[in-house]
Parts: structure tokens; C-alpha cells; sequence
């Protein structure tokens, strides 16, 4: 079998598969780390070392004795390697940042294998590979190197009655859903998918396998990292379903791969990362709808949005875009297909609703918990920002608040004196916290360390970048392209529901917390695809003002992956 048949046969694989084969790949690491590099097992040394002996062994085999013939020069690859690996492993041991080893060689691995394919014939794949495969580095990277109690959100303790790791918990303890009113202990009101799903995890693993309570949990964040690759995986079919290609592809695509965004997600145990990956998959069998409007897509469609609605509420902002595309395409085909449709329409009812609404219906019927009920803050709270009109905090734009990068919150000194100020601007907030979230400051570097000065042109880079993609955004809504005009006013209407609902949010609830980036996180994906349905215009009238535009973004969509990669190795370092 030659090089482009084994090719042939991994693109079908990885084509047919990705989820799966994205499973297969956190469940071999697990064993291996469980989730943290204090919790790597001593015989983990001795399979990575085989596990590289065979993988590099076989590679010069491809490409030495398979291509050459050269049994001389294969035999002295194959010597070099075993010398490799072993002091490698001895190197390994030795290291005091076992987790870079885990990025450095992943990216290695990545790299091979990207050789190793017949890149003539499938260079568009294999290049795609790439990117996501280094995304997926980063993130174990960043996984490895966070616990389980480490920059979250709201997770309380797995040993509290409190937060999502007190919610998990409990699961976990009593085998049934909360018999009390939610509302009594904080996150308890939220919908039970991800945290039944942990806490089914949290069984495999110490009740059926036997690992140590506190390697178990830290664990769970190899479901988080599965459940962050498949944003990115999503996220390349919705960029492949608008037809890009080449730049137009490989720039939004490494944009999305190593957003920091999706980096803190991919460690955080709380239900924001599924949430997210059942809201991207929704949008994407709704543009498979839209293209073919089948009953298996529309029940993909309804199965999302309840599974994802069953994890958190707010996933339901997919639902007034989809509703309006729902609407258009009934209208448009009312006199031949209306029966069809309207059949269709009913399936969508009866999965959705159930999924999304039934632990609201019990918690109301049950205690009168309202099914939208969000917990409130205390305006005593030492980041309420009331006092505050929100007319001002959207229209202040202060040079003060951009003499930090960094999320700035209120903190009292050792005097009682409370001394900094709170975040109040919405969008300067989220163009801080989409980098570096609520929990990392100049105190997470060394002293002096050039990171803080790096951050600071991230942060602008990430503001220009933020800015092309809304101009791309508007021009890609009024311009004429191949891409069906339906499709992307459905996308943009997306993106304007999360916007006005991340701004309502912010004047509802007058906290700094209220303006975190990751209850919009799907904007970078949105975002990255107008970028590049932007690009391919550019790139398709062949101007030269156009091949310098590709150029720059490209640049500079590669100075922002080089910067998050930077950062979030020294952070965990």
C-alpha cells in the first residue's frame, strides 16, 4: 500500500469519523494523565516510550526502506530512534515540565504524520489536520497544567453541597436529581446533562476502574478537552459547508484552533463548554437543513437544541434564528411541500421541547422555581457596578480603562481599603476577558517577564482582528456570492441575538462577571467565517489589493496563534 493510498484510506477515516476518532484519542491519554500532570501514573513513561519506538520505527519504514530500499540506512534510522527515545524518556523523567513534553511532542507527532501524507493529493486536508491537531496540543497542554479548581467558574467543591463541582457530586453520591428546591444551593438550578455526564464519568473511573478520588475528578476535564475539540471539529464543517478553501479556510480555521477562548474551555468543568458544542452543532445541521431540508436533519436539528438546552438554558438563543429559517423556508415552499414541512415542524416539537423543558417544568411544578431563573447576586458585592447607569458604562470608553489588559476587578487591602475599579464597559470587557478571562493578571507571570509586554500587542492584535471580522460580517451580508444569502443572514442574526443578549445581560445584572466572553463564545467562529468568506472574494477577483489583504490577515491570524501559544505555555508552565 503506497503513501497515497494510506492517505486515501485516513482521510475516509477522519472524514466518516471525527468525534470518534477525537474520543478514541482523550480516552488513550486519560490512562496516561488523568487530567493533570500530578496525576500521571509511573508506568505511563514506559508505554509512551514503546508507543514512539513503534510510531517512528514504522515511519522510516514508509519513507526509508518502502521508498529507497536502502536497508543499510534503515537500520542505522532505526538505531537513532531507539537511542532517541530512550534518552528522551530519561530526559522526560528528569523534567520538571513534564507538560510541555506532552505539547511539544504532540505537535511532533502532528507534524510526522502531516509528512508522512501525500500532501500533493490531499493537501487541503492534511493541512487542516494540522491546525486542528495543534489546537488540540495547546489544550492538553492548558488541561494538564490547570486543576480541577483553577481558573473555573463557579464550581464551589467537589467536598461543598455547592456549584457545579458540589452539583457533580452530588450526583455522583446520591444517584438522582436534586429533592430539594434548586434554588437553595448555588448552580443547582441548572439543567443535569453535563453534570450527570461527569458524574457517570466520575463512576467509570472510581467505582468501575478504581482510581483515586481526587485523580477521578480531576479527570473530568478530559471530557472537557472531548467536548472542546468538537467546537473546533464543528467548527471546520460549518467553515468546509460555505465552500472555503486554501487561505480562506486555513486563516479562520487557526483563528478558532487556538483562540484562548476555547483554550479555557477546554479546562473548565462547568457546563459552558458542552453547551457550546451542542449550540455549534445545532448551527450546522440547520445549515444542512436550510441546503437539504430531510427529517433526519431536522431531528438533528431539534436533538441538539434539547440535549443542549438540557445542559444549559441560554443555548435556546439559537432558537429565534432558527425559528425565522424555519418560517422563511415554509413560506417559500408553502404551496408544494407545506404538509412535508409542517411534518417536519412536528418532529422538531416533539424532541425539542422535552429535552430543553423538562427540568423546568419539574423544578416549577415542584417548588415554583421559575424555568428561565437565573440566581442573583447580593448588590453588596465588591463588583457591583449598579451605581452606575448603563448609558454611561456602554458610552464610556476612558483611556483608564485601557492602561491594563487585564480584567480589572475591586479588591479591599490589607487596611479595609478598597482600592482598583470594576469592569463596567461591555465591550472593553469582553475584548479583555476573551484572552485572558477574569483570572489571569500580571501576578500569574514572573516578575519582569516579557509575557505582560507580549499581552498588551496581543490585546490590540485581538482588537484589530475582532474589527475585520464585523466589517467582514456587514460587507459579506450586502454583498453578491456563491454562498446562499439565507445561510448568512441566518448566522448574522445569530450573532446579533447573543450580542443584544450579552448587553441585556450586562444592564439586567450589574456585575463585572455578567460581561464574560464565554457566554459568547460562538462570535470567534461566526466571526472567523466572515473573515473568510471575505478572504475568498478577495482572493477570487485577484487584485492585488486583495492578495495584500489575504496576506495580512494571514499574518496576522498567525502573530495571534503564535501569541495565544506563548501565553498559555508560560501561564501553566
Amino acid at each position: 500500500m503506497n503513501r497515497n493510498q494510506l492517505t486515501e484510506k485516513a482521510v475516509r477515516l477522519l472524514g466518516a469519523h471525527p468525534y470518534l476518532i477525537t474520543a478514541l484519542v482523550c480516552l488513550a491519554v486519560h490512562p496516561l494523565t488523568f487530567g493533570a500532570i500530578g496525576n500521571i501514573p509511573g508506568n505511563a513513561l514506559l508505554i509512551e516510550t514503546l508507543v514512539m519506538i513503534v510510531g517512528l520505527s514504522t515511519a522510516g519504514w514508509l519513507l526509508i526502506l518502502r521508498r529507497t530500499q536502502n536497508k543499510l540506512l534503515f537500520a542505522a534510522y532505526e538505531a537513532g530512534i531507539f537511542v532517541m527515545c530512550i534518552c528522551g524518556a530519561k530526559l522526560y523523567r528528569l523534567s520538571e515540565h513534564k507538560g510541555l513534553w506532552f505539547f511539544f511532542g504532540g505537535c511532533a507527532i502532528a507534524v510526522l504524520l502531516w509528512l508522512l501524507s501525500d500532501r500533493k493529493a490531499y493537501k487541503e486536508k492534511a493541512n487542516a489536520f494540522l491546525i486542528i491537531a495543534l489546537g488540540f496540543c495547546l489544550k492538553l497542554y492548558y488541561v494538564l497544567g490547570t486543576g480541577c479548581y483553577n481558573r473555573q467558574h463557579d464550581i464551589g467543591g467537589f467536598d461543598k453541597d455547592r456549584g457545579h463541582a458540589g452539583y457533580i457530586e452530588y450526583l455522583f453520591v446520591n444517584h438522582h436529581l436534586s429533592d430539594f428546591d434548586v434554588r437553595s444551593k448555588s448552580q443547582f438550578y441548572h439543567p443535569p446533562l453535563h453534570h450527570a455526564l461527569s458524574a457517570a464519568w466520575l463512576w467509570f473511573n472510581e467505582t468501575l476502574l478504581g482510581i483515586e478520588r481526587d485523580p477521578a475528578r480531576e479527570s473530568i476535564q478530559i471530557l472537557t478537552l472531548f467536548y472542546s475539540m468538537c467546537i473546533l471539529i464543528t467548527a471546520y464543517k460549518i467553515l468546509r459547508h460555505f465552500k472555503l478553501s486554501g487561505k480562506a479556510l486555513y486563516i479562520p480555521l487557526l483563528l478558532i484552533s487556538l483562540h484562548p477562548a476555547f483554550t479555557l474551555l477546554s479546562g473548565s468543568i462547568n457546563n459552558d463548554v458542552l453547551s457550546v458544542a451542542l449550540m455549534m452543532a445545532a448551527l450546522l445541521f440547520m445549515l444542512r437543513w436550510y441546503d437539504k431540508p430531510t427529517m433526519a436533519n431536522i431531528a438533528c436539528i431539534a436533538l441538539f437544541v434539547g440535549l443542549g438546552m438540557m445542559t444549559k438554558l441560554s443555548v435556546g438563543l439559537v432558537a429565534p434564528p432558527i425559528a425565522v429559517v424555519f418560517i422563511y423556508a415554509f413560506i417559500r415552499n408553502i404551496k408544494k411541500d407545506a404538509v412535508k414541512y409542517l411534518k417536519q415542524f412536528g418532529v422538531f416539537c416533539v424532541i425539542c421541547f422535552p429535552l430543553a423543558l423538562w427540568f423546568g417544568i419539574r423544578n416549577y411544578i415542584r417548588w415554583g422555581v421559575p424555568i428561565t431563573y437565573i440566581m442573583k447576586l447580593s448588590e453588596s458585592a465588591k463588583q457591583y457596578i449598579g451605581d452606575q447607569s448603563f448609558l454611561s458604562r456602554i458610552t464610556d470608553f476612558s483611556p483608564q480603562q485601557l492602561s491594563s489588559v487585564y480584567e480589572q476587578w475591586v479588591y479591599v487591602d490589607d487596611d479595609g481599603v478598597r482600592q482598583n475599579y470594576n469592569e463596567y464597559n461591555p465591550l472593553i470587557t469582553l475584548l479583555k476577558n476573551s484572552l485572558f478571562t477574569e483570572n489571569i493578571n500580571e501576578s500569574c507571570f514572573p516578575e519582569g517577564s516579557f509575557i505582560n509586554t507580549l499581552n498588551v500587542g496581543f490585546f490590540w492584535l485581538n482588537v484589530v482582528i475582532a474589527a475585520a471580522a464585523l466589517i467582514a460580517m456587514i460587507v459579506m451580508c450586502i454583498r453578491k456570492c456563491s454562498t446562499p444569502k439565507v445561510s448568512r443572514l441566518f448566522l448574522t442574526f445569530f450573532y446579533v441575538v447573543m450580542m443584544v443578549s450579552y448587553y441585556v445581560t450586562a444592564a439586567k445584572y450589574p456585575f463585572t462577571c455578567t460581561m464574560d466572553f464565554r457566554y459568547i463564545t460562538p462570535t470567534v467562529i461566526t466571526g472567523g467565517l466572515f473573515l473568510g468568506l471575505l478572504l475568498r472574494q478577495f482572493g477570487e477577483k485577484e487584485s492585488k489589493a486583495g492578495k495584500i489583504a489575504i496576506d495580512l490577515t494571514g499574518i496576522a491570524t498567525l502573530a495571534f496563534g503564535l501569541c495565544s501559544c506563548t501565553v498559555y505555555l508560560a501561564l501553566c508552565y
